[in-house]
């Protein structure tokens, strides 16, 4: 599990360093820094990079696991749709504003979109559903793969999808670090339902064999 240790201990050095950003100064302090930092290749990287957050981030994830088994395929859809569930439901019980609906609310003004995203408003901000499906999508990717390199890859593109919510004004710093503090056991919990699936079989399996 070398690779995969890689990947949960940059997770929760991550998690510790965005928890300390999140309680230094006003939650949008982070959000505001952002927003006077932007570059034209920041906003494209981000525009596309935060769609890993959505199904189109596990139908890729899944087709690239199902090189490895189908089995192992079956995991990501089925991850998929607890974090969906699980999104909806905190997102229901904290009721927290979005950014934009914080911002306004206190007359702040001069944000302005990137490219054609649509600023959300409302108030779903808590916790952030696409770092959420990121970090539980890359956890269990990177515990399937248990390569060093993997395991980097899923890190950077994790915290990749992370900041970019912060970036595109949709989320606070405090929202997509709630989102990889629930997704990260959520993604290993299915891999570890998973694995004791697949251990079990093999050892039915070579018990009616030796039969």
């Amino acid at each position: 599990m070398k690779g995969f240790l890689l990947f949960l201990f940059g997770a929760l050095f991550l998690i510790i360093l965005g928890t300390i950003f999140s309680l230094a100064g006003d939650k949008s302090q982070f959000l505001l820094w952002l927003t006077t930092s932007r570059y034209s290749f920041l906003d494209y990287y981000f525009y596309y990079i935060t769609l890993i957050g959505e199904p189109l981030g596990f139908i890729i994830c899944g087709i690239l696991v199902g090189f490895i088994s189908w089995r192992k395929m079956l995991t990501v859809p089925i991850l998929g749709l607890i974090i969906m569930g699980t999104s909806y439901m905190l997102k229901s019980l904290f009721f927290h504003e979005r950014p934009m609906t914080y911002l306004n609310r206190l007359g702040y003004q001069g944000i302005f979109s990137v490219l054609d995203y649509q600023l959300l408003l409302g108030n779903h901000s808590f916790p952030s559903g696409h770092s959420m499906a990121a970090w539980a999508l890359f956890t269990l990717v990177a515990a399937h793969f248990n390569k060093v390199w993997v395991s980097i890859g899923c890190l950077f593109l994790a915290a990749s999808v992370s900041i970019s919510r912060v970036y595109l004004v949709a989320h606070f710093l405090q929202d997509v670090v709630a989102g990889a503090v629930v997704g990260i056991p959520l993604g290993y919990m299915v891999y570890y339902i998973y694995f004791r699936w697949t251990t079990n079989s093999v050892v039915g399996s070579g018990v009616e064999g030796s039969k």
